[in-house]
């Protein structure tokens, strides 16, 4: 069950995204647009609420039962999360000569990156699933960390009360209580995965393509902050900081997991597109920015969807 919600979830999301850009950049456009205009609100502050509990939920159970409770588990993914944030946003300020919204090019979707995985099926080792999983919920730990700091000003309160409070209930079910954490997982995993984050996509990723300006939405310094950022900045600074973690004997590197095998998943990292989607709601105003953050989005989680698939199906199929 958990294999076809890591990959079924993903493909979900990918469906919703082709259909948003289908809708938009078709005849019933007008009604789509208004559609999405309507229903965003709902979507955005009440369900996503739903989503952002659970993140709350996995991250409390990776911290308190799962891989992040022993500091020498929990060491290496968390530092090389760090180090995939920290490039990807990097790029960002490098690109768009210190533009507001640098946060954009950080999370890591974890229904996109699991589920890619999952796509190659046992021929990935369990530690490098482990270091993922645990990698993009401290990934997640981080960008609401980031989120409620620099991005909470001038929202409303519903908004603030839908992600880092929805959040923060999440932390307050009492401690001790792991089967019921696992059985609010169980329960809510399937409607997030399948039909809140689909909805969501569906809402905000449409964006109509004008094929006369697609080239200068494509070039744009954002578009490509986010292209060439998240594949690369992601591949690097999660491979780097892993590196450098075992290198100066801060973590310690499972003897089946390989530095290739690192790059790939964090190639696979750079997929990102829900947590980044509603930073950038919050951080840009501009509808033409929004519009060169989707495209930006969609084609770098395409690309690093491809090199990571690549790097790991070469890899991990020499060590069967």
């Amino acid at each position: 069950m958990k294999k076809i919600s890591e990959a079924g979830g993903g493909i979900f999301l990918c469906i919703s995204a082709i259909i948003a850009l289908a809708l938009a950049n078709s005849p019933f456009q007008d009604s789509y647009q208004r559609l999405a205009h309507d229903s965003s609100r709902f979507v955005d502050e009440i369900l996503m609420s739903v989503f952002f509990f659970l993140i709350g939920l996995e991250i409390k159970r990776e911290i308190f039962y799962g891989n992040m409770r022993e500091p020498k588990n929990a060491a290496l993914p968390i530092i090389a999360a760090i180090g995939g944030m920290a490039l990807p946003a990097i790029f960002w300020t490098i690109f768009t000569s210190g533009g507001p919204g640098w946060a954009i090019a950080m999370p890591t979707d974890v229904a996109l990156s699991l589920g890619a995985l999952a796509l190659l099926g046992s021929r990935i080792d369990t530690s490098l699933k482990v270091f993922l999983l645990t990698l993009a919920i401290a990934d997640d730990l981080f960008s609401i960390i980031i989120l409620g700091t620099f991005f909470s000003y001038g929202v409303s309160a519903i908004k603030i009360a839908s992600t880092i409070g929805a959040v923060l209930l999440a932390f307050l079910i009492p401690q001790g209580k792991k089967i019921t954490i696992d059985r609010l997982i169980t329960f809510i995993n399937p409607w997030s995965a399948f039909l809140i984050v689909p909805l969501f996509v569906l809402v905000n990723v449409g964006v109509h393509i004008d094929f006369h300006s697609f080239g200068t939405t494509l070039t744009s310094p954002i578009a490509l902050a986010l292209i060439i950022g998240r594949p690369l900045g992601k591949l690097i600074g999660i491979t780097l900081f892993t590196w450098l973690a075992v290198k100066f004997k801060l973590a310690r590197k499972p003897d089946s997991l390989s530095y290739k095998e690192i790059a790939g998943a964090g190639a696979l990292a750079g997929m990102g597109l829900t947590v980044s989607l509603f930073i950038s709601q919050l951080a840009l105003t501009n509808p033409q920015s929004l519009d060169q953050v989707k495209v930006g989005l969609i084609v770098a989680a395409i690309i690093s969807a491809l090199l990571g698939l690549a790097i790991l199906r070469k890899y991990s199929l020499a060590q069967d």
